[in-house]
């Protein structure tokens, strides 16, 4: 038993057990032998998962190509994922009276966007698996600018009838342009980067996705009150088409086929999208220096096979690269929910996409809960209140560095051995701060309602709890992504559509109740509710740490049995 993790009685290499750091034990180990290091600092680090000869290898692409693209994909993130939907989370009273509809129906503005993320995500999984993720990339960033301008003609119409039914088209039609970049952005850092560099970039990404819409709340408050609804639109337009000029010069194809072989521990890896066919990473001993200087020369008298010439920049431009999977569309999309049957998919389910639903329904309620007295919060104000939450996301960056050295002390006393599990313990760190912020922020709001302790006093106050809700579910949701990056590498981006599809289907669910709960039931209920129910859920943190490992070796033996 490693650090408590139950060990599977198998011989085969697992996917997410890995060998990380040089001790004296390892150094003495052949098992080690000719396998890439990192540089610098990092040089007791072994690369996982090894890059392969090929220059074309994302693993081996330069450092400047490498950040170019994640810093062109984080902001994309940014653009298409983040904005749309919290725009006018701070104006749904007003707008609702602007448009002369019911607080439900802006909600659903919103709701209905967020169904068409989730209905699509499982198709848009299919698509990049088969024809790779560049072209999903550049189809979501023109749907998304198709959407904001159809959004800006909503506000033209002739009658408010109409505004709002060509509004709606437009929100739905930004959802497309969203589903791309919730789906794919987290597995392709597993493409493009090593695993001891993912734990930062994961966080990131998670910031623009669960915590940047805080940001544009604030924003979108008071230039709602000052520029109006459609101006937010005519805003955001030019940006969108600014990135997806970033889209094309900046995101090459990182889908990358490796061909089949053995490695030098013994791995049996196939073709598919260079993993192996146990769910692991192909590792395969260089004999040269990647230009990206992230590796050093640790097999220098190794066989180099014949590899493809680099790639061009104009090569990169092209909208797809050919096809990297020979099975069809159907089989590919009903594939997906096989993995519904794997209990760290429920797992992560419930850590990450239910407790990000909680935080994002509770904005659907928070305009209703502090326009009227005694807060009697303007606009912009309601957008001034998400800065706890923006405060809150930010400081969960720390989450992804922690994550990597809560990894690496675990696996320095495991003998140098990385356990996919060890990115567990952080979720600690998580349920304390959501008991702590929820549990507030029900008994703060409770306070409001009497007076105890000012009508200022509470909305400074719940801000803050908000914040730290924020801040524990970027926490969750990083420390669970990279769970899934490690412990099931060769099947993340289904993984990571599943959560995504279930977290905006319970976006959209919220949308159609949460503000009567909210009314009916009182706000400060509601909050408790979602306290009790994320404590509740964080328990299965603790079997799926102990039995992790054991579900792993099921998985692969399933999938071998299988292939078989």
């Amino acid at each position: 038993m490693a650090l408590g993790i139950i060990e599977p009685r198998t011989e085969r290499k697992l996917p997410g057990t890995e060998l990380l750091l040089d001790t004296e034990q390892t150094e003495q180990s052949q098992e080690q032998g000719g396998l890439q290091h990192g540089k610098g600092k990092k040089t007791e680090i072994i690369l996982i998962p090894q890059p392969s000869n090929d220059p074309n290898d994302p693993l081996l692409w330069p450092t400047w190509k490498r950040e170019t693209a994640f810093s062109v994909l984080f902001l994309n993130c940014i653009v298409f994922a983040a904005c749309p939907g919290p725009m006018i989370a701070p104006a749904t009273v007003a707008l609702a009276a602007q448009l002369e509809v019911p607080i439900k129906h802006v909600a659903q503005l919103s709701g209905y966007q967020l169904l068409i993320v989730g209905a699509l995500g499982p198709l848009v999984s299919v698509l990049a698996e088969k024809y790779g993720k560049r072209p999903q990339f550049l189809i979501a960033s023109l749907f998304g600018v198709i959407g904001t301008g159809i959004c800006i003609a909503g506000f033209d119409q002739s009658s408010l009838h109409a505004s709002y039914r060509v509004l709606l088209a437009g929100r739905m039609i930004q959802g497309i342009g969203t589903t791309a970049y919730e789906s794919l952005s987290v597995a392709a850092i597993g493409d493009m980067f090593f695993l001891h560099e993912r734990g930062l970039r994961t966080a990131l990404l998670v910031l623009t996705l669960a915590s940047m819409s805080s940001f544009i709340a604030v924003v979108a408050g008071t230039m709602f009150e000052h520029l109006g609804a459609r101006n937010l639109f005519v805003v955001l337009l030019p940006i969108q088409v600014a990135a997806l000029v970033g889209v094309v010069g900046g995101i090459p194809e990182m889908q990358f086929r490796r061909g089949k072989m053995d490695d030098s521990r013994g791995l049996d890896v196939d073709e598919k999208n260079g993993k192996d066919g146990i769910g692991g990473e192909e590792v395969v001993p260089d004999s040269h220096e990647s230009v990206g200087g992230t590796v050093t020369n640790s097999n220098a008298g190794a066989t180099d096979p014949a590899v493809d010439q680099r790639r061009t920049f104009l090569q990169d431009l092209r909208v797809t690269s050919g096809t990297y999977s020979h099975d069809s569309v159907l089989k590919l999309l009903g594939s997906i929910f096989i993995h519904f049957l794997n209990p760290a998919v429920l797992w992560v389910q419930i850590v990450s996409a239910v407790l990000v639903s909680f935080f994002v329904g509770t904005a659907y309620t928070l305009a209703q809960i502090f326009t009227p007295k005694p807060y009697s919060l303007t606009v912009s104000q309601n957008g001034f209140f998400f800065t706890g939450a923006l405060v809150g996301g930010i400081l969960g960056v720390i989450s992804g560095p922690l994550c990597d050295f809560i990894a690496r002390r675990l696996a320095r006393r495991n003998g140098g051995v990385f356990e996919a599990e060890f990115r567990i313990p952080i979720c600690f760190v998580a349920v304390v701060v959501f008991a702590v912020g929820w549990f507030v922020f029900g008994w703060a709001l409770d306070q409001g309602k009497v007076g105890g302790i000012g009508a200022s006093n509470t909305v400074l106050l719940c801000s803050a709890c908000y914040g730290m809700i924020c801040f524990a579910t970027s926490v969750a949701s990083t420390g669970a992504g990279l769970y899934v990056l490690d412990a099931f590498p060769a099947h993340s981006t289904e993984i990571f559509i599943l959560q995504m599809m279930i977290k905006n289907f319970l976006f959209y669910a919220f949308s159609s109740f949460i503000n009567e709960f909210a009314a009916e039931k009182g706000p400060a209920h509601m909050a408790r509710v979602f306290g009790i129910a994320t404590l509740a859920g964080f328990t299965t943190c603790i079997p799926m740490y102990v039995f992790g490992k054991l579900n792993r070796a099921t998985i692969v033996r399933v999938i071998k049995s299988r292939s078989e």
